[in-house]
């Protein structure tokens, strides 16, 4: 297979040549041809000084004259010093035709050869008619290319007296455009030259990018995908490699999506292993005790039973959570978004958790600022935050407290407290709540699987919220989160 080098070169090549018989056909066309018109109006001015020099001489009967006859030896020397025969004829079929005196040659028939040309028979013709013609051509008289010129010679009355007839070698004048053409083919060897460095260096510009470019794509074939050409230019070869840079950074976000998915697919099923092994085994451990019939007081037995009702319930929360965690981690995961208002959501959760509130005997508060709380999101995934944050304060807050929930409209966002007041959070742990399975160390002896604050969080971040947490450190904690507002005309125009 050919490199773009070498495909480059010949298709320089190629139009060079098929250009350079092009410009030397059009050349050596228009140099003979320009040739041929000046030699023959060159011709022609002769012929003329000649036709007028008889023409004056017939009127003023010069016939015999020394002046004449020296004329007609300067016409004789002319010719050959310019490589030319001249020849004056009389004109037979005239009225009165030219006196011999004035001619060199008297008719056709005393020309050198009786066998002439029938072209040149046909311009001396028409020359007798009063018409001016010539010809060119080979001539197997004179034995090489000759250009040929009859002009009339007419009387002071009008008539055709006679004839002047030039024959000039054109050979010499042929020579002119074979130096031109030697010229010419020394020129395009230069030219030949000169486009095979310019065909070097721009195929050496457009095939380096290429190979460049090559050489990044088998790397990103290979799975490589941190790889960038740093090729800068503003044409197509640019374009293309602006394209591959791009095409590699979607390929390193696509690569990293893959990697946090099958991450996030790892860590699930670890997490899940890790923490339903010590409710399985605390399972087990009590059915197989209940199985063999070592207990057979039935207080007991109902007291086995519901320890295991509630580890299958706390396995029940744990594999929801994880499951919601890990569908929230991913991308592709798309939420049922809605306009709703975050006070009746609000009052949607505190009414849920009513029951819990006698057993601990807390309180619930919801204070707000404006009715009109508004968000965009999923209402069961937000209602699952504030159960969530709900819930703990339930579990960490004294008895006889209240649980103080404000949501405070402001200009672009919505902002939601969460209060108890029950064991404090230490400021250097108030990031680390959020990790997977992490527990306060303060915790007591309070039961919790260390997800629920992770699944909140993910869940607030799907929907372009904050969570955090503040606390005094000895008594009350407080979450805060916050919600990008909804106003209320860009509802109406969503509806409409």
């Amino acid at each position: 297979m050919k490199s773009i080098f070498v495909r480059v070169g010949i298709y320089f090549l190629l139009a060079l040549s098929v250009m350079t018989v092009m410009i030397a056909t059009i050349f050596t066309r228009f140099s003979r041809q320009n040739v041929r018109k000046m030699y023959r109006a060159e011709l022609k001015t002769l012929a003329k000084s000649v036709s007028d020099r008889v023409s004056e001489a017939v009127a003023n009967d010069e016939g015999a004259t020394p002046e004449f006859n020296s004329f007609l030896n300067s016409i004789i020397n002319l010719g050959d010093m310019r490589d030319m025969d001249i020849w004056i004829l009389s004109n037979s079929q005239a009225q009165e035709p030219l006196p011999q005196v004035y001619t060199n040659i008297s008719n056709v028939s005393d020309l050198p050869d009786d066998d002439l040309d029938e072209d040149l028979k046909i311009i001396i013709h028409a020359a007798e008619g009063g018409k001016t013609r010539s010809y060119t051509g080979y001539d197997k008289v004179y034995e090489q290319n000759m250009m040929h010129l009859a002009m009339p010679i007419k009387s002071a009355k009008g008539m055709v007296m006679g004839t002047v007839v030039i024959n000039g070698a054109i050979d010499n004048w042929n020579s002119t455009v074979s130096t031109y053409q030697r010229y010419l083919l020394i020129s395009l060897i230069m030219a030949l030259f000169v486009t095979i460095l310019v065909a070097a260096f721009l195929s050496r510009q457009i095939a380096r990018p290429i190979v460049q470019i090559k050489s990044v794509a088998g790397k990103m074939a290979a799975g490589d995908y941190e790889q960038q050409t740093y090729i800068k230019r503003k044409d197509e070869l640019g374009q293309l490699a602006d394209t591959i840079d791009i095409l590699s950074e979607r390929l390193v976000e696509a690569d990293e999506l893959r990697e946090s998915v099958e991450q996030n697919r790892r860590d699930f099923f670890s997490n899940v292993s890790h923490e339903l092994r010590t409710p399985i085994t605390v399972i087990k451990g009590y059915a197989e005790i209940l199985n063999d019939g070592y207990v057979e007081d039935v207080k007991k037995q109902k007291k086995y039973y519901e320890r295991i009702l509630r580890e299958c319930g706390g396995m029940e929360r744990l594999v929801s959570d994880l499951l919601i965690m890990s569908r929230m981690q991913n991308p592709e995961y798309e939420m049922e978004e809605e306009v709703f208002n975050l006070i009746a959501l609000a009052q949607d959760a505190l009414r849920g958790l009513r029951v819990l509130t006698k057993e601990e005997r807390v309180e619930f508060s919801l204070i707000y600022n404006d009715e009109n709380a508004l968000v965009l999101g999923d209402y069961e995934r937000i209602r699952q935050v504030f159960v969530i944050l709900l819930q703990n304060a339930l579990k960490y807050a004294d008895p006889e407290t209240i649980v103080r929930v404000r949501i405070n409209v402001e200009e672009e966002d919505l902002l939601v407290e969460i209060e108890d007041e029950g064991i404090g959070i230490p400021r250097e742990e108030w990031e680390t709540i959020f990790e997977k399975f992490y527990r306060a160390k303060n915790h007591g002896e309070k039961e919790g699987s260390g997800i629920g604050l992770v699944v909140a969080k993910t869940i607030m971040e799907r929907h372009h919220g904050k969570i955090w947490v503040e606390s005094d450190e000895v008594k009350i904690v407080t979450f805060h989160l916050t919600f990008p507002r909804v106003k209320e005309r860009e509802e109406r125009n969503g509806q409409d």
